[in-house]
């Protein structure tokens, strides 16, 4: 069995509950023991233990933060002053649970995307994320100064050569002022547009450069308008996977922007186990489902009991070399020791008399600890 090489002595940052918790966790690994700090609270841990038959994870999860406010006596656990860390497997779980899932998913499947996608440097989001987002944001605010900058920056209607080469510098400044508020009359009426709708009346007023990746389904959309022959461009976009992805992407509410790029930006509620080493958060909620994370590398269900170890896993543990089981424990330490305060483990499963049992066998929880839901 791999061995988890950590020397820390002292744990300066969990309470004593949940050193206890993520030493017992190691101890399936090696005889490695931290100690809180002398003056260190009580702390919390509970798991949630739900059986995986389809039902609301959303409104499972709003139950159980709710749960952790009344066990915790902690506000900041549900309600309007909530600030907590949910930490999930996969980066596709965390936008469904962030409300960007519309936006993510469908760029999320194309592989050559998926970088790009985490980082924001895929071509056209910076479009969005770096000139759109921050322009609306600062309408919102009536921030004229903020404004006037986003478009002196990226603008070509007020470019240097714009002006340069302009019989009147202030008609181009009048063109920009009004390509600004047509874009901000989307949200009249406390209506909110897609992101494509943004595309177009940008791409209509040229307030700002439309990117290549873009080209394909202005044009077309342009095309349909005047009621004409779709372009080669367009008919190719029919069979262009990643035309497509972006069709879908384009789709969704302008809002699904805002929370995917403060998910990339680390300000989410949101991250994933894998994510989050080396930082630290007053309350967390670790979210395990193994089928909802369509990943290979870690299974709780054989963690926790719910499935046996495979023949590969029983060979290599034989040889002394690594396997699932060893991997998923190390994450789930990992995790787990992020919490400075209090911790929700929720775990999915179709085996919930199988994970009890072998959670009470473990002993990694006390009486009252493990609660179904």
């Amino acid at each position: 069995m791999q061995k988890l090489n950590r020397t820390l002595l002292i744990n300066y940052r969990c309470p004593k509950r949940i050193v206890k918790f993520i030493n017992n966790i190691r101890s399936g690994a090696d005889d490695h023991i931290q100690e809180p700090v002398d003056d260190a609270p009580e702390g919390f841990v509970r798991l949630f233990l739900i059986q995986n038959d389809g039902i609301n994870k959303t409104t499972v999860e709003a139950e159980i933060v709710k749960k952790m406010a009344e066990i915790t006596s902690d506000d900041k656990w549900s309600g309007d002053n909530q600030e907590i860390k949910t930490l999930t497997l996969e980066h596709h779980m965390a936008a469904k649970r962030g409300g960007f899932n519309g936006f993510f998913e469908p760029l999320y499947q194309i592989s050559k995307f998926k970088t790009g996608l985490l980082d924001g440097t895929l071509s056209g989001i910076p479009f969005f994320s770096q000139q759109i987002l921050p322009l609306v944001k600062s309408l919102q605010a009536e921030n004229k100064f903020a404004v006037a900058r986003i478009v002196k920056k990226y603008s070509p209607l007020v470019s240097t050569d714009t002006l340069k080469t302009s019989e009147s510098s202030l008609d181009e400044i009048l063109k920009a002022d009004d390509a600004v508020k047509s874009l901000f009359s989307l949200w009249d009426g406390d209506s909110e547009p897609s992101l494509f709708d943004c595309l177009k009346a940008v791409a209509d007023s040229g307030l700002f450069a439309i990117p290549d990746v873009f080209a394909p389904i202005v044009s077309r959309v342009d095309s349909a308008e005047n009621e004409s022959k779709p372009d080669d461009s367009a008919e190719a976009s029919d069979s262009n996977p990643d035309i497509d992805a972006w069709d879908n992407a384009l789709s969704v509410p302008f809002s699904q922007l805002e929370s995917y790029v403060q998910y990339i930006s680390d300000k989410s509620p949101f991250g994933t186990h894998q994510g989050i080493k080396g930082l630290q958060f007053p309350r967390v909620m670790v979210v395990l489902d193994d089928n909802e994370a369509r990943g290979f590398m870690f299974s709780y269900d054989k963690l926790f009991g719910a499935k046996a170890p495979t023949s590969t896993d029983q060979r290599n543990a034989q040889e002394g070399k690594e396997t699932s089981i060893d991997r998923t424990r190390r994450l789930f330490y990992v995790t787990c020791s992020r919490a400075q305060s209090s911790l929700a483990v929720v775990v999915y499963t179709s085996a919930k008399d199988k994970v009890r049992s072998h959670l009470r066998k473990l002993n990694w929880f006390h009486d009252g600890e493990i609660i179904d839901i």
